[in-house]
């Protein structure tokens, strides 16, 4: 009995390392033909079959990467380092790329960090530049009610990106617009800043700070007498007032493969006066979350996002949502659409960098993005966006209605 136990025990030894042999010829095979599609499926079908080695897990995460399936290229790189013990360049520098290709650069910066130097030069790994990219926008936002002196609103941006180290990098930007809006004449600079620190893989903190400062000048005109004689109507400001708003936004990114949860909450704080001449101080708090994940049924070329926000100012609780998707239409071009339900009017959008402090109440708004890169230098784009906006005044029904605005932006990074 004994005897036919060994031998059973044998027989299922040999036929289980015919099984791995007959996997490993057969997805060496499909290696050398470069047939990526039927190398994974039969490389998938060997692990759960608990008949996979070193030598077919690896093959199966070249073949994603070769297949241009760079999270499942990422994940099985680092199963395979995890099983196997293995620390080997080739592996390292495939890692390396599939993070960089699939929008993960901060974690590729950072394996990078530890690479030998005959590594980082071979991957020409991206070194700390104090100024690593200049970024300007400008257009203008038309409004539907110029009839009633709501005049467009024009709009200037430049920025510039640092990249401070494998962890660490900062962006900030000076905006400036002007518009009339029936009784106000008013100009508003802003400045912005952003920072974008690399905690562990996969881990980003993203703290951000924004200024505002809103100029509200109360045009009046006024006959003065000229040299020899007669006299001449001028424009002249009075009741010149300054509103200043700090805003100051936290948010924390985690990714998992291809899904990715960012918490974050923005306070924020306006100084200014009342028609009267009293201070007013409105404090404001938003905290919420935004949502991502690359579809995988579309080669990870679609992306799609939701965010949801409770937004808090003093007097009332009000929930503000969107919904947006990221399309890769070619390599070299993307569209990107949003829409945005608030129904508030002042509240922050990405990091903080945008925050809507209108004189009126955004109901919604639709945008969308389409960007090229015109060489590795020039990255193009142009923005659209439609709003519902309601005026609302307390002291009179006859100034409430709804109007919208339409915006135009074009945009311009430069990577240097």
């Amino acid at each position: 009995m004994k005897k036919i136990a060994t031998l059973l025990v044998f027989f299922l030894a040999m036929n289980l390392s015919a099984q791995e042999n007959d996997y490993n010829a057969k997805t060496l095979s499909l290696f050398n033909e470069g047939n990526w599609k039927d190398l994974i499926e039969l490389a998938k079908e060997a692990q759960e079959k608990n008949q996979s080695t070193y030598e077919i897990d690896y093959r199966l995460a070249v073949a994603y990467y070769n297949a241009a399936n760079y999270f499942d290229s990422t994940t099985q790189f680092k199963k395979l380092i995890a099983t196997y013990d293995v620390s080997y360049d080739y592996i390292k520098e495939y890692l390396y790329f599939s993070y960089l290709f699939s929008g993960r650069e901060a974690d590729a910066l950072l394996l990078a960090k530890d690479f030998p130097f005959h590594l980082k030069l071979k991957i020409d790994a991206k070194e700390p530049q104090f100024i690593d990219y200049v970024y300007t926008e400008g257009g203008a936002k038309v409004s539907s009610r110029r009839d009633i002196d709501i005049d467009n609103l024009s709009y200037f941006n430049l920025g510039l990106g640092h990249n401070l180290g494998s962890t660490f990098n900062i962006y900030h930007s000076f905006s400036t617009l002007k518009q009339k809006y029936i009784d106000f004449d008013y100009k508003q600079s802003e400045y912005y800043l952003s920072a974008n620190v690399q905690l562990s893989e996969g881990l980003t903190l993203i703290p951000a700070y924004h200024y505002l400062k809103i100029t509200d000048q109360d045009p009046q005109y006024e006959t003065v007498s000229v040299p020899g004689g007669g006299n001449r109507l001028i424009r002249i400001y009075v009741g010149v007032e300054d509103q200043k708003i700090h805003v100051f936004h936290l948010g924390l990114k985690k990714q998992w493969g291809r899904l990715t949860l960012t918490p974050n909450v923005t306070s924020s704080s306006s100084d200014g006066f009342t028609d009267t001449g009293a201070a007013d101080k409105i404090n404001q708090l938003q905290y919420g979350f935004d949502l991502g994940y690359s579809l995988k049924s579309f080669n990870d070329r679609v992306w799609i996002g939701f965010g949801g926000y409770m937004h808090n100012d003093e007097v009332e609780n009000n929930f503000i949502w969107n919904v947006k998707t990221y399309f890769q239409l070619t390599p070299k071009t993307y569209l990107f659409a949003k829409y945005n339900q608030s129904e508030v009017s002042n509240f922050s959008e990405d990091n903080a960098s945008v925050f809507v402090n209108a004189l009126s109440k955004s109901k919604d708004k639709i945008s969308g993005t389409l960007g090229t890169k015109l060489s590795n230098t020039f990255h193009l784009y142009l923005n659209y966006q439609f709003e519902n906006v309601e005026n609302t005044d307390n002291t009179t029904i006859v100034n409430n209605f709804n109007f919208t605005y339409s915006t135009f932006i074009v945009g311009l990074k430069i990577d240097l």
